[in-house]
């Protein structure tokens, strides 16, 4: 038994009302339970019972053990005096504040509902990665549903913060904002992190100096991605390293660490050298960018709108020094889906809050139009009947995974409150 779910039985009032009674018999009837103290000193504040006919206002301390009023200090803290009921699901001893002034003790155990202990012991037991995926059968459809919205906001409020310190960081500076996300999420699950830092070691108001350009572009990105250090015969490559010794020289850039950029299992489509090729046009064709994707409203429009392709070089090239069979090499239709999902409608979604034009409306109607993502959780997730249909499913179920799953933080989880609630009622009606 975990004090925390304790706390989550008294703050849902998932107890016998009519029948508490303190260690010592006293009558008790709770008014308010309080409010929940997630920080240092009582867990609910300001609560109001009755006990035996007199009226208490103060504070609440909840623990699995009575003896853990000692284990914890609190008889020598003053800041625990005003305890006006100690809830414990074993009153092994008697507790005292530090005015040596004996603390009423509600024994939780005595007044819970042995089937609420049978659900919570399953959960927090099962070795399954959707803990509660025997019982999702009998959720209801509407919980489901809207707990999904909830989960989204709730990763969209995360990738919002992450906005946050960017614009922070660059002085509310949009386009660069803009800049070092793209970068990131062009490199993909494989190299996202290396490009993030390359998005640091080149600068945005050096990169973008030269978006007439994209031979220099193309020169900054290899350059301090570290793919220019190396002896080749290649003409092309070797312009590119010379025209990047000058820009180097100019801008005093440092070059990636060797090795960070990695080609492991990738197919040649996605290798990093045709995304850099790819950025560098992305750029160079496209004025005020910023503006035109946080305008974006419909995939269909970011499909168009990404129709780029590379240099000619590339075009039968899928790394430098090694020609092959004339391709063009274009963004493809599930890759802008991750950058839809991953930078434009966050973007979107901070920038219209940003101005205080915020229209959820629309947010949800462009993430619910892009097609679900595919990855093990989501296969996994689908395998116990929680299927994702878009992309808002996908988000949601990413987010319930990594931020409730993983974490084991059931007890703050709208499926699992809605079992064990459920499962209360059920007996109350087998009564």
């Amino acid at each position: 038994m975990k004090e925390e779910f304790l706390h989550y039985i008294w703050k849902n009032g998932f107890f016998k009302h009519d029948a508490l009674t303190t260690t010592r018999q006293e009558r008790v009837k709770v008014i308010s339970k309080g409010i929940y103290n997630p920080d240092a000193g009582p867990d609910f504040l300001d609560a109001k019972i009755m006990i035996d006919d007199i009226l208490w206002v103060g504070n609440i301390e909840i623990h699995k053990n009575a003896s853990d009023w000692y284990a914890h200090g609190h008889e020598k803290d003053p800041a625990y005096d005003n305890v006006i009921l100690h809830i414990v699901f074993e009153d092994n001893m008697p507790v005292y504040n530090s005015n040596n002034v004996p603390i009423p003790t509600l024994e939780l155990s005595k007044f819970v509902s042995k089937k609420l202990l049978r659900e919570y012991n399953k959960l927090i037991k099962s070795k399954s990665i959707l803990r509660c995926q025997n019982e999702l059968k009998y959720v209801d459809k509407y919980t489901i549903i809207h707990y999904k919205y909830k989960l989204f906001f709730e990763r969209l409020e995360h990738k919002f913060d992450i906005v946050k310190n960017l614009l922070q960081r660059t002085r509310n500076n949009w386009d660069q904002v803009l800049y070092e996300t793209l970068l990131k999420y062009f490199g993909g699950i494989v190299n996202k992190d290396a490009f993030e830092l390359l998005a640091k070691f080149l600068p945005y108001d050096v990169f973008i100096k030269y978006k007439n350009d994209p031979f220099q572009l193309e020169a900054l990105l290899f350059g301090v991605s570290g793919f220019l250090k190396e002896t080749k015969n290649d003409p092309y490559y070797r312009s590119l390293q010379n025209e990047f010794d000058f820009l180097r020289e100019k801008h005093q850039l440092e070059i990636l660490p060797d090795k960070m950029i990695k080609f492991h299992r990738l197919r040649p489509l996605n290798f990093p050298t045709i995304r850099l090729a790819q950025f560098a046009r992305l750029f160079h064709q496209n004025d005020f960018l910023f503006e035109k994707l946080v305008k974006i409203n419909r995939p269909e429009e970011a499909y168009r709108f990404f129709q780029i392709s590379t240099g000619s070089y590339w075009e039968n090239h899928y790394n430098f020094d090694k020609i092959t069979k004339p391709r063009k090499k274009t963004v493809g239709q599930s890759f802008i889906d991750v950058i839809l999902i991953n930078v434009i409608v966050p973007l979107k979604f901070a920038y219209q809050k940003y101005k205080g034009i915020y229209d959820e409306e629309e947010i949800i109607q462009l993430i619910e139009s892009i097609k679900p993502e595919k990855n093990r959780i989501i296969t996994t997730f689908a395998k116990v009947n929680l299927v994702a249909r878009n992309a808002l499913d996908t988000q949601a179920i990413i987010q319930l995974n990594e931020h409730y799953c993983q974490k084991n933080r059931c007890l703050q989880c709208d499926i699992a409150h809605f079992i064990l609630k459920n499962g209360l009622k059920n007996e109350h009606r087998a009564n």
